[in-house]
């Protein structure tokens, strides 16, 4: 109950009103009272990253650091919640913290690439041979040793973000429970906000036209036509600046994912 409390108390009208009174004061005290507010925010968040050998409150702190930078950097004029805006910056953070802390000096390149791009070859050699590859079968497309594959095999499972389900403790002393048991089960509209954070990330990236075009379009409603109207561009100009966002959009996506996989 305590956790469900905190995501509610930090998605409330009072809260956001908290938000937009800080950023006009920076009162300090104003600040702490917002932070200690995202207390469940950041713990559910936290949560959803632990994977084996990487401690629970570890990545909790990783959120505070952020949530406190996103507060201060937070711009109200600009017309995203901080409530996004955070979950965007907290997970960002605990993906870095990964990249740079768990893998990123420890493991050969060549392994992260393959580790990273398992499931997809998978996936496409299942829908070629409409059955499950073998390993040398694997090892083949990625042009690389079985000993190599495996290996990579190896080091994807000790990556694998574990489910929040799961019963496995990751700490010594833990009782056992599944971790949503432990944060008092799931909140839907987080889990949403968390899974498209590195969607709003990647717009956020584009530069001001693309990404009005990209809002427009696929959040509005636009039509193209109207589109070109607004910004005074025929609509041959929109369609290409169009798929030039959506393909700049794909390349950081596929980055993203590959660096959290």
């Amino acid at each position: 109950m305590r956790r469900e409390a905190g995501i509610m108390d930090a998605q409330s009208p009072s809260v956001d009103e908290m938000i937009l009174e800080f950023a006009r004061t920076r009162d300090p005290k104003l600040r702490e009272q917002i932070i200690h507010r995202h207390h469940g925010l950041i713990r559910t968040i936290a949560g959803k990253f632990v994977r084996p050998g990487v401690c629970f409150e570890d990545l909790v702190q990783v959120g505070w650091v952020s949530l406190i930078r996103a507060l201060d950097r937070y711009d109200p004029s600009r017309d995203t919640r901080f409530s996004t805006y955070a979950v965007v910056c907290v997970v960002g953070e605990i993906k870095r913290y990964f990249r740079d802390k768990t893998w990123g000096l420890r493991v050969p390149r060549q392994l992260q690439e393959i580790a990273a791009n398992l499931r997809r070859v998978q996936d496409d050699l299942c829908n070629r041979l409409g059955r499950e590859p073998t390993v040398p079968e694997m090892a083949r497309a990625f042009r690389v040793s079985e000993e190599v594959l495996l290996e990579a095999m190896e080091l994807q499972r000790a990556y694998q973000p574990a489910s929040l389900d799961s019963g496995e403790p990751w700490e010594a002393g833990e009782d056992g429970l599944s971790l949503s048991d432990r944060l008092g089960g799931t909140d839907q509209e987080l889990t949403r906000m968390v899974e498209y954070a590195p969607l709003i990330a990647a717009i956020r990236s584009l530069d001001d036209r693309k990404r009005l075009i990209i809002q427009r379009r696929f959040y509005e409603g636009f039509t193209q036509q109207e589109v070109a109207d607004e910004l005074g561009l025929s609509q041959m100009h929109i369609s290409r600046l169009e798929r030039a966002a959506i393909a700049e959009l794909k390349r950081r996506l596929t980055a993203e994912e590959a660096l959290a996989a």
